[in-house]
């Protein structure tokens, strides 16, 4: 993966802002920052759809599944490649009333035509089955894989993405080929699991 478009950055920027890493930083930054129109439902904006959560077995972590799911927009045309947008710990970023609400913000601005036609994955970090899977208030730094998955700095992770994920993605949905169409992001250790795999 590499480096995505200026527009692309702003718009994983803005998302970035609004991510924290744990519930005291939450809730302070709850006292200084509300949620603002494009985090919200707009009258007359198309919502996209949510897919069911899947599991992903993993070849990189042997033994291990990764939970991930896909915002499909309202405008997207299979006959269209779409741009490509993917969120480590995806269900916070999934979450109707966490800090980030990621599906109404891409609706707003693809509604705007702000940024392009966007598909978005939302991948939790790895879990054995015995593992429980992630919950609104563990992001899974004690009950999955995270700390090892996203805070190691080899290819490992990189490869659920390339390798694992993606000819999932390209199965099902006419994706743009240009690099610069692409882009991945997280929060915290999800952060550094982003700049791992943009660099592989």
């Amino acid at each position: 993966m590499t480096i995505p478009s200026p527009r692309f950055a702003a718009l994983l920027a803005l998302l970035l802002l609004l991510s924290t890493t744990g519930r005291s930083a939450t809730e302070a930054l709850n006292q200084v920052y509300q949620l603002g129109p494009d985090s919200m439902v707009q009258p007359g904006v198309p919502q996209g759809t949510v897919t069911p959560w899947e599991q992903l077995p993993s070849l990189a972590y042997p033994g291990t599944l990764h939970d991930f799911c896909v915002y499909v927009p309202a405008q997207y045309d299979p006959k269209v490649p779409a741009a490509l947008m993917i969120f480590q710990d995806g269900q916070a970023w999934l979450r109707e009333t966490g800090e980030m609400q990621a599906t109404h913000v891409f609706d707003n601005l693809i509604y705007r035509q702000e940024v392009p036609i966007t598909i978005v994955v939302f991948i939790n970090p790895g879990r054995t089955p015995q593992q429980p899977v992630a919950s609104q208030s563990d992001w899974g730094d004690k009950s999955s894989n995270r700390p090892q998955e996203y805070n190691a700095l080899d290819d490992k992770y990189a490869r659920v993405i390339t390798d694992e994920l993606m000819p999932v993605l390209k199965q099902r949905y006419t994706l743009s080929p240009r690099p610069e169409d692409h882009a991945i992001g997280g929060a915290s250790s999800g952060a550094i699991a982003a700049s791992v795999a943009n660099e592989a």
